[in-house]
This record gives C-alpha cells, sequence and structure tokens, in this order.
C-alpha cells in the first residue's frame, strides 16, 4: 500500500471522494488545493490528512508542496472542467490546464515516483458511435478537450524524458454528491429545489457514460495501488453503460417521486454536442481488477437525499 499520497486538487468534485476514500485507510494524504471551486466541508478531516492551499499557477508554491511532502505518488485532478467556462475564457483554460499542469510536473520531476492526470473521455473523436478504447481516435472539438490532450502530451513527455513513471485516467461523466460544476444533473437538480417540475433542459439526444464518482475514486486508488503496468498507461474510467436523457429523468422520477416534465430551451442547446459517449473500461479492469460497483441510480438518490437534509 502507498504510504503517502498527494492529491492537487483534493477539495473538488473528485478529488474529495478520492481523499475520502483514502481517510478509510492509514495512508498519509496530503491535499494541495485553492479553494476557487473546492470547498473543506467536501473532506472528511482525520489524523492523517493535511490541507495545503496553494495554486498550480504559482510554480514555487507547487515546488514547495512537493518538496515539503515528498510523497509516493501524486494524483493531478485540478482543473477548469466546466465546457461554456472553457469556451469564454479559453485563456484561464490553457492557463490552469496546460500551464499549470506543467508546473506540477516541473514540481514533481525526480521527485515523485508515479504521476497520475486525470484527462476525460470527451477527448475522443465524436464521430465514433461504438464504445470507446484507449487507442481510438483523438479529436477533440472544445477548448476544455484540447487542453486536456495537449497536457497527456506533457504528462507523456515527462515519462519519456525519465523524470518520473506517469499515468493517464481519462474520466467519463461522473455523477454523484459534492459536484462544483454546473453540468447536466446538478442542472436538472438546481430547477427542481426551486420547485420547478417542468425542467429546461438543451440538447435531448445524446447518450452518456454517468459513472458514480466513488467509483471513479476507487479507480484512481486502483492505479496508485498497481505495483507495475504493461506498456500502456492510459486508462478509461466509466461505468461501461450509456445512458440516456430520457433515462435520467425516469430516474430522476424514480428517486424523487415528482412528475418532472422536460422543456427544450434553444439557450441551453450546444452547438457541438457528441451522440454518444461509451467508455471501454476492460483496460483498466484487466490490469487492476478494479470494476464500478455503484450505478447511476445509487448517486442520484444520494444527491437527491443531500438536498433534502440541506433544506430542511
Amino acid at each position: 500500500m502507498t504510504k503517502k499520497i498527494a492529491i492537487v486538487g483534493g477539495a473538488g468534485f473528485i478529488g474529495s471522494h478520492l481523499v475520502n476514500l483514502y481517510g478509510k485507510t492509514d495512508t498519509s494524504v496530503h491535499v494541495f488545493d485553492n479553494f476557487s471551486t473546492g470547498n473543506l466541508e467536501f473532506i472528511n478531516l482525520n489524523d492523517n490528512l493535511t490541507v495545503h492551499k496553494g495554486d498550480i499557477l504559482n510554480l514555487e508554491e507547487i515546488c514547495k508542496f512537493v518538496n515539503d511532502v515528498k510523497p509516493d505518488v501524486l494524483f493531478h485532478l485540478a482543473a477548469v472542467h466546466y465546457i461554456p467556462q472553457c469556451e469564454e475564457n479559453p485563456n484561464e483554460a490553457i492557463r490552469i490546464n496546460i500551464e499549470g499542469t506543467q508546473n506540477v510536473l516541473t514540481a514533481c520531476a525526480g521527485k515523485v515516483a508515479r504521476l497520475i492526470f486525470t484527462s476525460t473521455g470527451a477527448i475522443y473523436s465524436p464521430e465514433i458511435q461504438t464504445s470507446l478504447n484507449e487507442n481510438e481516435v483523438i479529436d477533440t472539438r472544445d477548448v476544455y478537450g484540447m487542453t486536456k490532450f495537449a497536457a497527456e502530451k506533457l504528462v507523456e513527455h515527462h515519462d519519456r524524458k525519465g523524470r518520473g513513471e506517469t499515468v493517464i485516467a481519462r474520466l467519463f461523466n461522473a455523477v454523484g454528491t459534492n459536484e462544483t460544476n454546473p453540468h447536466l444533473i446538478p442542472a436538472i437538480l438546481d430547477q427542481l429545489e426551486e420547485g420547478k417540475v417542468d425542467i429546461e433542459l438543451g440538447n435531448l439526444y445524446p447518450k452518456r457514460d454517468y459513472i458514480h464518482v466513488d467509483d471513479i475514486a476507487a479507480g484512481l486508488k486502483s492505479l496508485a495501488d498497481c505495483n507495475s503496468f504493461k506498456k500502456d498507461k492510459i486508462f478509461n474510467i466509466g461505468s461501461g453503460t450509456e445512458r440516456s436523457i430520457q433515462e435520467l429523468i425516469d430516474i430522476f422520477r424514480e428517486v424523487t417521486k415528482l412528475d418532472i416534465e422536460v422543456i427544450q430551451v434553444k439557450s441551453r442547446m450546444r452547438k457541438n454536442d457528441r451522440k454518444s459517449q461509451l467508455a471501454d473500461i476492460s483496460q483498466l479492469t484487466n490490469q487492476t481488477n478494479w470494476k464500478p460497483e455503484r450505478d447511476v441510480n445509487l448517486a442520484i438518490s444520494e444527491i437527491w437525499e443531500e438536498l433534502k437534509i440541506s433544506n430542511s
């Protein structure tokens, strides 16, 4: 078992679940976050956890963090994730997702044995309608995907130069508590919280691979725990199941017991929205024995329960 880990972006959506997963072990965990979107309340504090405030755009701060902590494994999860935000402010996305990643790599060079970088399944060609394996064609058509793919290339270069082993995890659509961006499911929940049952949404045709955020955390941990990898060190982390927006609405109806209807609104529609995005997760399962253990129904139930508690 890894003795000491660092989680850059550990107070965010996925990072907080990874921190809390490690909190169930005796591993020493160090979180590095600027708390621009992350929240300390997402993290279960314990004696093995240390939280450091800092920004990956500040090379001095991230270098000091790595030098002080000396982690066996570092997870790099800090990024601008929300696609509309990246499209509206590409300079910010490029700085944080590319320049910030290079700063993390510079800090880790020759000092961290394994770096695990979280990328996205959104970089695969939208023309592919079958399940996506790690060798599929890359054809990203938005700023977010472009920055993540550019960062992947920097991460691979770091490994080739012998500066430390790197592993890339391409994440699919995470669902669960602690979400920090207004993606589809938070957009539905926000409207339900306002008392609406006629839910305004954009494109209704896309199908996505929705995965419980705790399964993503377990998948990331499996990459840290793996003793050695075969040649390929890029892994999809998804559920291996694709669901339509209508199926999600049906789950919301079942969980909330509300008579929910969908209204399609032009202002919410994305011009370029891929029809399908299904992860082939066999490579990760074959190398680490990880497999998803939860479903999107559970995730939505947990979110809804938390929302009811917070409003009570």
